[in-house]
């Protein structure tokens, strides 16, 4: 059984397919996004900051963006993908540097607890057994008073979830589970998440039963990725940031089309081909409609002629149509007197 973390825990459950690429397949991909890009270097000034105040170096906002800066000069390559074509890497960059001195004059002089780790790696037994491992990197774990922790993660995402959602959130309540079995004096553990693009912290605290469900369900879930042997597709937003596009049913055939330098001229004919069923299954939907608004005139005309004619059957040339008495429908038959 393999040793699982909440990252590959939540890819399964995004894409099954990419989860097979990724740690199954072991197929190995250099593509990196903006987004993880730039929140990899605000990581990296956050965790520079607390590495200078455990050493009891006094920290000043232009070093940290100083650190920011040159994290994501050592780090930039041509190969970073941006798939918001609207935003350059420049605002990438400037939002991280906002980011962080957002994030500074909240927390100066950051005197909130000890600082017992920073990127702490932590690894736990769902089960007596120790079957089921979970292990994840925790961005920083706190100490705040006797018995009392405090689990901090740093998101530099552009949505900020509700807090019914972090409520139900997986990985941080997983790395409680961690910080516990390390720190048997850990009484009182509160989850901690820093929305940076927004300047917010969001906390939440898990009750024994919740923790204990939680533990329930994530086994349920491994079992369920242990006992797969299709891994479907899953197609959503997020496939755009995927890096296994070019393999995915779904979407390889997009990247043949769009995404070369030199599009494959098989799938321009058979994109060519997508346009003109759409187009034709579009003017079929629309005469469609106009025919379906036309007989629905001419029905009410008939059950005003049957009304008239006192007439459950009236005749055409070549057909004839009953008029039910009772609820009006109408069925159209063959005249069979000729």
């Amino acid at each position: 059984m393999p040793t699982y973390s909440p990252s590959r825990l939540n890819t399964y459950e995004q894409c099954p397919r990419q989860y097979r690429y990724k740690y199954i397949d072991r197929i190995p991909r250099e593509d990196e996004t903006i987004e993880s890009f730039m929140g990899h270097c605000v990581h990296a000034a956050l965790e520079r900051l607390y590495a200078d105040l455990q050493m009891a170096k006094a920290v000043i906002l232009p070093e940290i963006l100083g650190h920011y800066r040159q994290a994501w000069g050592a780090g930039w390559h041509e190969g970073i993908r941006i798939v918001k074509q609207e935003y350059t890497a420049e605002h990438y960059r400037r939002l991280g540097e906002r980011c962080l001195t957002a994030f500074y004059h909240r927390h100066a002089p950051f005197s909130e607890g000890t600082t017992l780790g920073l990127e702490a790696k932590v690894a736990v037994a769902l089960d007596e057994a120790g079957v089921y491992t979970i292990a994840g990197i925790i961005d920083r774990l706190v100490a705040v008073g006797e018995g009392r922790y405090e689990i901090h993660d740093y998101k530099t995402s552009g949505r900020l979830p509700s807090q019914d959602r972090l409520d139900g959130d997986r990985q941080l309540a997983l790395y409680q589970l961690a910080v516990e079995a390390a720190w048997p004096d850990a009484k009182d553990v509160e989850l901690v998440w820093h929305y940076l693009v927004f300047d917010r912290v969001l906390r939440s605290r898990r009750s024994r039963e919740k923790l204990d469900g939680l533990k329930r369900e994530t086994i349920g879930l491994i079992e369920k990725i242990e006992a797969d042997t299709t891994f479907a597709p899953r197609e959503s937003p997020l496939c755009n940031w995927c890096a296994y596009q070019d393999l995915c049913p779904v979407r390889r055939h997009l990247v043949r089309r769009e995404g070369q330098a030199q599009p494959d001229l098989g799938a321009y004919a058979a994109g060519q081909l997508v346009n003109r069923y759409a187009e034709v299954s579009l003017r079929r939907r629309a005469l469609a409609a106009e025919l379906d608004a036309e007989l629905e005139a001419i029905e009410g005309a008939l059950r005003a002629a049957a009304r008239e004619q006192e007439a459950e059957v009236l005749f055409g040339d070549t057909h004839k149509v009953r008029v039910a008495p009772t609820d009006g429908r109408i069925t159209l038959l063959p005249r069979e007197d000729r």
